[in-house]
């Protein structure tokens, strides 16, 4: 191991312990005191613990029950309690995040000359931005109507952020030129098997982003690593989603997908036109202060395709019957709308900056996100309600 990458994973895991750290808090409030909302950790243990006794859980639960398994490995090999298993579980998935994200960053990070600390902030930055809130004045609410970045009520979806973020990296090779490390194409089947399995909702937006991405690279004779693509990506993910639809909708399950315009969005928020642009901010700031950068971007546009196929299942498409009101497609906008923004910082990071103005408002709106996502980060800690 070179100095360089010693210090880097020196680096990483001092990261991964100031963002637990900084984390603690807030998710000690939900595992073990719990919240006044209808959060989804209690439920989660409740199923885990019906596996551990044999029981029978829903089939859906079944489909998705990543979750669980790693509150029952933690519960058998180090004998904790489930609650503490979510605890450190929860914990793991937000270090592991910031890992990836610092060791991505890494080289634009040394470029750029910024210190340790600028390093933390930015990286605990991307974890904690939300959606720029500012009609709260008008309705009183910090998550409803608007595309999360992050939730905190769900540890499925937590668990699947760092796992999105891998998937996205690997993606990306699909596309570039020269030799792949013959680990690489068994490794991204390997992670997107897991990360299909752990939730859904991000590998239905990147099947068909890659998908015509590499479409139109092929017709243009442009490089497309094929093999990588077909095994390491599509074929682990549609074996996942057919096992996971003919588990969630057949038997006596009542539900099944619907296409609903603005049904689950609308039953529980109005505004939810600037409520949708307020929760992109600065990927779309960025995006059109560079747009010719950006639009030859290959990280920005996958990023933006993925992001375009979750906000229509966010919007456009539900389950019928009693889950209709849990929005289960909505985690689609928000794993795509995490991976849009962790690309539009690394992006406006690395773009030349030809002049002062599209640098400042770049930052700005960057530091708008990120200061509606302390106050979301406080006010749910201090009021144990995650949804308001």
């Amino acid at each position: 191991m070179t100095s360089d990458q010693s210090k880097r994973w020196r680096s990483s895991a001092f990261v991964a312990v100031i963002a637990a750290l900084v984390f603690l808090p807030l998710f000690w409030v939900e595992t073990t005191i719990g919240t006044k909302g209808d959060s989804d950790f209690p439920l989660h243990v409740l199923y885990a613990l019906d596996i551990k006794n044999g029981k029978p859980i829903p089939a859906f639960i079944i489909a998705h029950s990543a979750w669980q398994f790693l509150l029952l490995a933690f519960n058998a090999v180090l004998g904790l309690s489930f609650q503490s298993a979510e605890l450190i579980s929860i914990l793991l998935c937000i270090g592991v995040t910031v890992s990836i994200l610092y060791w991505r960053f890494y080289p634009a990070f040394e470029k750029t000359n910024l210190s340790l600390w600028q390093m933390v902030s930015i990286v605990l930055g991307m974890n904690v931005a939300a959606p720029v809130a500012l009609l709260w004045f008008l309705d009183h609410q910090l998550y409803f109507g608007y595309v999360g970045i992050i939730s905190y009520h769900n540890p499925t979806i937590i668990l699947l952020r760092p796992l999105a973020l891998l998937q996205f990296i690997y993606a990306l090779r699909c596309f570039q030129s020269g030799t792949l490390h013959k680990i690489n194409i068994p490794a991204a089947a390997v992670i997107s098997l897991f990360a299909t399995y752990a939730k859904p909702n991000f590998a239905i937006c990147l099947l068909p982003a890659i998908a015509l991405i590499a479409l139109y690279k092929l017709v243009r004779k442009e490089t497309v690593n094929l093999a990588f693509l077909i095994v390491g990506f599509l074929v682990p993910m549609i074996f996942v989603l057919a096992w996971q639809l003919w588990m969630t909708y057949t038997g006596g399950d009542s539900a099944h997908v619907i296409f609903s315009p603005l049904g689950v969005m609308s039953a529980y928020s109005g505004y939810l036109l600037p409520k949708f642009l307020l929760s992109i901010l600065f990927p779309l700031v960025v995006t059109i202060l560079y747009w010719k950068q950006a639009s030859r971007d290959l990280p920005m546009v996958l990023a933006w395709l993925i992001f375009v196929f979750g906000s229509f299942f966010t919007y456009f498409v539900a389950e019928s019957g009693p889950r209709f009101n849990d929005g289960n497609f909505t985690w689609s906008g928000e794993i795509a709308l995490f991976v849009l923004f962790v690309v539009s910082t690394l992006f406006f990071i690395k773009v030349p900056k030809l002049s002062r103005l599209p640098k400042i408002a770049g930052k700005t709106f960057w530091l708008l996100h990120v200061a509606a996502g302390v106050i979301y980060y406080v006010y749910f800690t201090l009021h144990m309600l995650y949804i308001v």
